[in-house]
């Protein structure tokens, strides 16, 4: 990997955390996805026409990743509604590279060395003191369940959009068809099971915001899983785990800042080993 592929996708994981604090910031998680998606929609229904359709051979993949983006937001509101923002996000975001440097491993032949074996060993180590800390508030046993369920959304869509982008050759094509998809079939659901609601302009401007970050941080994302290996970029992406750490604890008090960053610095050390493994 080229420095600018790396210094990229760190950029990526600082944006992904900002967003998902935007996101938990907002205290009824149905409006704050629904308005991260309006975000998201508004841009990218505007960025098909100008950037195209993709190719044709990668519409499996992107169908595919559609589902696994409405089931992975969905598991992510879930974990946002019964966790702290600091664990959740970190169990999340955590657990994803090592199931992606396993299916890296079975789908695109990309091997993992001893020094990657022990990344995974840190990062569980890392993840389950987070889990069990003492202090603030204790994540309950649901969310925990919610957290590493949406990891293993973000694991299978990271391969598949990983495998998508490569076939169709253009990642902008790609991410902007997916988004378009993706937020209006989540905007269509929310709708269509929701009564009528007026968000304040302060919640509108947070959620539309916290989509078109979303959407920047996923497109450089895209980028980079076209330039280099795709465990190594999901590894680089979720160093953000630690700015969410930062951030659980000094904005939303979510105890002390101890507490949630050496667990947080632990699973960013596992992932430093995984990427160089």
């Amino acid at each position: 990997m080229n420095v600018t592929v790396v210094l990229v996708v760190l950029a990526a994981g600082l944006l992904h955390a900002v967003w998902n604090a935007m996101t938990k910031s907002l205290h009824d998680q149905y409006a704050s996805f629904a308005l991260l998606n309006l975000g998201i929609a508004i841009t990218s229904i505007v960025m098909v026409p100008l950037v195209g359709l993709p190719r044709s051979a990668c519409l499996a993949y992107l169908f595919a990743s559609t589902a696994c983006h409405l089931g992975y937001e969905l598991f992510l509101m879930g974990a946002y509604r019964r966790a702290d923002f600091s664990q959740s996000y970190t169990i999340a975001r955590g657990i994803a590279p090592l199931l992606v440097s396993v299916a890296g491993f079975v789908f695109a032949n990309e091997h993992l060395g001893p020094r990657g074996l022990l990344g995974i060993v840190v990062i569980v180590v890392g993840i389950v003191s987070l889990v069990l800390r003492r202090g603030g508030a204790v994540t309950q046993k649901l969310g925990v369940v919610w957290a590493l369920a949406t990891g293993a959304a973000i694991a299978v869509y990271t391969v598949v959009d990983g495998l998508g982008v490569r076939a169709s050759h253009d990642s902008f094509q790609y991410g902007a068809l997916l988004f378009a998809l993706q937020s209006v079939l989540w905007l269509s659901f929310v709708f269509s099971r929701r009564q009528a609601w007026w968000p304040s302009p302060r919640k509108v401007v947070i959620g539309m915001s916290s989509g078109l970050i979303s959407m920047a941080a996923y497109l450089t994302v895209l980028w980079a899983q076209a330039r280099a290996p795709l465990g190594v970029v999901s590894a680089l992406r979720e160093t953000g785990v630690l700015w969410a750490a930062v951030i659980g604890a000094v904005v939303f008090k979510e105890g002390r800042l101890r507490r949630v960053v050496v667990p947080a610095l632990l699973v960013v050390a596992g992932i430093a080993l995984l990427s160089i493994s």
